[in-house]
């Protein structure tokens, strides 16, 4: 059934109704069976069997959940599986055609290398000529990659082959872009110009050398120059025509003699084919002359008979030239005086024809030139042109058609020139300006005029003068004048009237167009109008000059006078000025004027700007002794000193213009406030004119300009070496190099660039050196030196102004090798001489020495003996007596140490000998009894650790006193450690190896039955420096920095 719910308010009602349906209960449905959930390996075997595409829906299917880790596992998992390829790689390369590339036929070119899975080809000395792609190609497998060859490369045709008197045209391409390309023939630089034109393309990489009009002196070898580059090209004339050869076309002048054809081979047979081909000989008028293989014809008295086509013929091969009389143009004389005494007259609106004849041949070129301008057809100019005559039609003239007018003829032969004038007549033009009245009263009205600038081509005969009442069309003729007359008074006017007057021109052709006045009045006058405020003409201490313009308005009558007014700035009261001196200097003033007429004084003019009564500021004169102090290939340092005329100069404005332009630019945007000025931005081996102006408040100085241009270039001279001697890059010292290592000899040179030749003892340099050229430097370099680069080197320079070498000493060295068979001898107690085989490069090295140490053989610490001995034997002293010693001797140049030689046994040094007694007889001595006293007292001592430290005084006393040493206030006579010797008053303790315990007070006292007296020193044990392992103590190759030691101990050491 329906059920339906209604739900309602004040406003509205809203039902939804729902059908409710009863069917008969079905069976339950059977219960599901539960699936057991597979492992992850039952999953696997699962899904091995299905598509991947399915993975997800099988594994929600089955209730795995884990399904992303499954996933995630599966993509860790690594299996390695051994194939065997049977097919080698193949290396192509596609430019060549896709020829495989034979590594074991390409003479050490290209070699294949493989390291474990990876294969690489090794192209070797690469140039631009293997640029391409390469590929690899594993049975139908490949793969590409693309070389690219980075550098400069030129690209030039190596020969030209041109026609005379045409174009030559030589190309160079470049692999990037660059500055500074040079072209030279035959080894002197070409500059653009009309012969020569030189073009870079918008990319910067083609750049064209055109050669105009080659004649056989333009031949040669012309080459492109890039820095150390140079690619050359000869040039040649084509002489691909026949052997025998005429010139084209051989005009000859009427009637002299024809000049000789040019060389033909023997055997020919000249033949005048027009009218009618036939032989030549001698009784034509033609004398052919034979000189060995050269053929000629000569023509005596040249008529319109020997015009036509002459052919010679060799062997079957011809050559052919076509002879024609040639005039130059020419005019009648008679018609040129004539045009020139009387100009060509036409009306305007009319049309002009001039015609000219002329006779020439060949016809010449005909040109129309009006005021210097060439004439060209329009619509109003036609230009006709036939073998006799000339002809220029004018259509329509009118009086700026008026003017020089010149008729140029020009052939081969010659040129012909007509000048004439044409004047095209009008009526004038209206008088020039404006219509001025000098009065106009009630009974009379004055006005005067300028006559017309353009008469019309005809005499101005008279002027005519009309009025008319303001208001009114008609006009009444009151006057007429001669040409000669611009002004003109009438009385008949009526006062308070308003008029307008005009005036036109006449002349024979008729009247001009009228020049229309303002209104005016004819009535009493009233005063003048304010006049434009005063001007400044000029000002100084004792006098002030000023001008004004009249007032617009003259009120009727003529200006008879004005009034002239000053005050002080800031002042209110007005005062007549006057022609006497100013009292007071430095005083602004202010001025007006008052325009005077018959009604009186008219209205005063406004104040002109404040002036100050001082005398002017004069502009600065001519700056004196400009030079040049110095100059770079890119600045230009200039001096100068002040004007002696003038004021003193402000600033200095300085310019300049390179060589070829004549525009001069300002070097700063400010005036310079010195007297020397660098100029920067500069063009290397360009030349630069300058000039400089003083500037003060009064103006601008003239100029005053260099005497000569000047080449942006340091100064001509002797090639000079650089202060500072060329470097010797090395990480080991000046001069000395170590096997292996980069050698590297520097140079920066003089100007001009010299020529730089490399000497290696006396001899060229060939070797495997790389020597390197620049603008400002030449670098030897060796890759990796050996002893036998050791030698004098020398580098010689030459230029234009001289010549100059300089020496170098290098020396290629080795870590020595060690000395052998160390021996050791004691001949003297305490004392042992070591002796041993010299090393063998002891007469290899010169600076070779040896290094001797020794060590307590209770310690592991070895210390320095001596350095620097050059002998293979030496005696250790200072040995203590008791003690077992090693000795060590290492042999050391300025590379470094070599292995160590030691002493393979330790050396005993042997005590004392056991005191005896004599028994002597008694012997009688006077009394010297005296109590102990220092003669030279202890001192404190600073020890390193590890070292031996020996400290002593001398003590006198009688009897012998008895010494005893103390370490603080511990007794040191029984203590091993320590040893000590008293002998003939001298006191000696030795602390061996100290340590740092050993720093303390240390104390000798000597008695006997006289007295007793002690003395006390300061021992103080510290810790030897130890270099940082954090710091590089040699510095990179090529590298001008000092070597940098971290120094660390305690107490801190001195460093020398």
């Amino acid at each position: 059934d329906a059920y339906k719910c209604i739900a309602s308010n004040v406003h509205a009602d809203c039902t939804y109704t729902v059908s409710l349906s009863v069917t008969e209960s079905e069976s339950a449905p059977a219960p599901r069976e539960e699936r057991k959930v597979p492992d992850e390996k039952e999953m696997w075997e699962i899904l091995v069997k299905a598509d991947k595409k399915d993975y997800e829906r099988i594994c929600i299917e089955y209730g795995f959940t884990d399904f992303r880790g499954m996933l995630k596992r599966l993509k860790e998992m690594k299996k390695k599986v051994d194939t065997e390829v049977s097919h080698p790689p193949v290396w192509l390369l596609s430019l060549q055609g896709a020829e495989p590339i034979r590594t074991q036929f390409s003479l050490g070119k290209y070699e294949l290398k493989q390291v474990g899975t990876k294969y690489q080809l090794v192209v070797k000395n690469v140039s631009m000529k293997d640029s391409g792609m390469y590929s690899l190609q594993v049975a139908d497998k490949r793969m590409s990659a693309v070389l690219n060859v980075v550098g400069l490369s030129l690209t030039s045709r190596n020969r030209v082959t041109v026609t005379e008197r045409q174009t030559g045209v030589f190309e160079c391409k470049l692999t990037k872009r660059v500055d500074g390309v040079l072209w030279r023939w035959n080894g002197a630089e070409l500059k653009r110009d009309e012969k020569h034109d030189i073009t870079v393309s918008e990319d910067g990489l083609t750049h064209t050398l055109k050669v105009k009009d080659v004649r056989p002196s333009d031949l040669g070898l012309y080459s492109v120059c890039v820095g150390d580059k140079t690619s050359s090209g000869q040039m040649l004339i084509d002489s691909t025509s026949l052997n025998p050869s005429l010139t084209p076309s051989l005009p000859c002048p009427h009637p002299e003699s024809a000049p000789p054809l040019p060389p033909v081979c023997p055997s020919l047979t000249p033949i005048l084919p027009l009218p009618h081909p036939h032989s030549l000989t001698d009784k034509d008028g033609v004398q052919v002359v034979k000189q060995g293989a050269v053929h000629k014809l000569v023509f005596s008295n040249v008529g319109e008979k020997h015009e036509g086509k002459y052919t010679f013929r060799a062997k079957g091969a011809e050559s052919e030239a076509i002879l024609s009389i040639a005039d130059p143009p020419v005019i009648d004389a008679d018609l040129l005086a004539l045009l020139a005494k009387e100009p060509i007259t036409v009306k305007a609106g009319q049309t002009a024809t001039i015609k000219i004849p002329f006779h020439g041949k060949p016809v010449p070129k005909i040109s129309w030139f009006r005021d210097g301008l060439e004439v060209c057809e329009d619509e109003k100019t036609e230009l006709e042109k036939s073998p006799t005559q000339a002809v220029l039609v004018l259509k329509a003239c009118v009086r700026e058609d008026s003017g020089n007018i010149l008729l140029k003829l020009k052939s081969d032969c010659g040129t012909a020139v007509a000048n004439l004038h044409l004047n095209v007549i009008d009526k004038p033009k209206p008088p020039h300006g404006s219509l001025e009245f000098l009065e106009h009263t009630g009974q009379c009205v004055s006005m005067k005029w300028k006559a017309p600038r353009d008469n019309g081509g005809k005499q101005v005969t008279s002027f005519v003068v009309e009025r008319k009442l303001v208001g009114k069309k008609s006009w009444v003729k009151v006057g007429e004048v001669d040409s000669k007359t611009t002004s003109f008074s009438t009385n008949k006017v009526e006062e308070g009237t308003a008029y307008q007057f005009r005036v036109r021109a006449v002349n024979s052709e008729g009247i001009s167009d009228p020049l229309v006045s303002d209104e005016v009045f004819a009535g009493d006058p009233i005063v003048a109008g304010n006049a434009r405020a005063p001007q400044l003409v000029d000002a100084r201490k004792d006098a002030i000059t000023i001008t004004w313009a009249p007032p617009g308005l003259d009120g009727g009558a003529p200006i008879l006078g004005y009034i002239v007014e000053r005050r002080k700035k800031g002042s209110n009261v007005w005062v007549p000025a006057s022609k006497e001196p100013i009292q007071v200097e430095d005083m602004e003033y202010e001025f007006r004027v008052t325009a005077v007429n018959r009604a009186g004084p008219g209205i005063p003019s406004s104040a002109s700007i404040p002036v100050m009564a001082k005398d002017p500021i004069r502009a600065p004169g001519l700056v004196k002794n400009i030079n040049v102090t110095d100059s770079t290939n890119s600045s230009v340092s200039l001096a100068w000193e002040k004007p002696e005329q003038g004021d003193e100069p402000q600033g200095y404005i300085l310019e300049m213009r390179a060589g070829e332009s004549k525009e001069w630019t300002k070097c700063s945007k400010i005036p310079i406030t010195s007297t020397s000025y660098t100029v920067g931005g500069l063009q290397e081996r360009n030349k630069y004119f300058f000039r400089i102006r003083a500037v003060n408040e009064g103006g601008v100085g003239e100029p005053k300009e260099l005497d000569r241009g000047v080449y942006a270039m340091p100064p001509p001279g002797n090639p000079t070496v650089f202060p500072n001697n060329p470097a010797l890059v090395s990480r080991v010292g000046d001069g000395v190099f170590r096997v292996g290592d980069g050698l590297s000899l520097s140079l920066v040179q003089g100007s001009p660039p010299p020529t730089v030749m490399w000497l290696k003892d006396g001899t060229p340099a060939k070797g495997k050196e790389t020597i390197t050229k620049g603008p400002k430097m030449s670098q030897f370099l060796v890759p990796s030196a050996q002893r036998s680069d050791s030698a004098l080197y020398r580098i010689l320079l030459r230029n234009e102004y001289g010549e100059k070498y300089h020496d170098l000493r290098v020396r290629v060295a080795d870590f020595p090798r060690p000395p052998t068979n160390l021996r050791l001898v004691e001949d003297v107690p305490n004392t042992v001489t070591l002796s041993w085989d010299h090393t063998p490069d002891n007469m290899e090295d010169g600076r070779a020495h040896y290094v001797i140490m020794k060590r307590d053989a209770s310690t592991a610490t070895w210390f320095t003996v001596a350095e620097r001995v050059h002998g293979n034997k030496y005696t250790v002293t200072g040995l203590l007596p008791g003690r077992k010693y090693y000795f060590r001797v290492i042999a050391r140049n300025d590379i470094g140490d070599s292995e160590p030689l030691d002493s393979r046994e330790p050396w005993y040094v042997a005590r004392d000998k056991e005191r005896f007694d004599l028994n002597l007889k008694k012997y009688e001595e006077k009394d010297r009894s005296s109590a102990p006293k220092f003669i030279t007292p202890l001192r404190n001592h600073n020890a390193q650790r590890g070292r031996d430290c020996t400290m002593s005084c001398a003590v006198s006393g009688n009897p012998r006193p008895h010494i005893t040493w103390y370490k603080g206030k511990v007794n040191l006579s029984d203590k091993l450690k320590y040893w000590h010797t008293s002998s003939t008053g001298v006191c000696t303790l030795t602390v061996p190896s100290a340590t740092t315990k050993d720093t303390d007070d240390y104390t000798i006292v000597a008695e006997n039955t006289l007295g007793k007296v002690t003395s006390t020193c300061r021992l103080t044990v510290y810790n030897p420096p130890l270099p940082s392992t954090q710091s590089d103590t040699h510095p990179p190759a090529q590298s001008d920095a000092p070597p940098q030691l971290r120094v660390m101990a305690l107490p801190l050491p001195s460093l020398e």
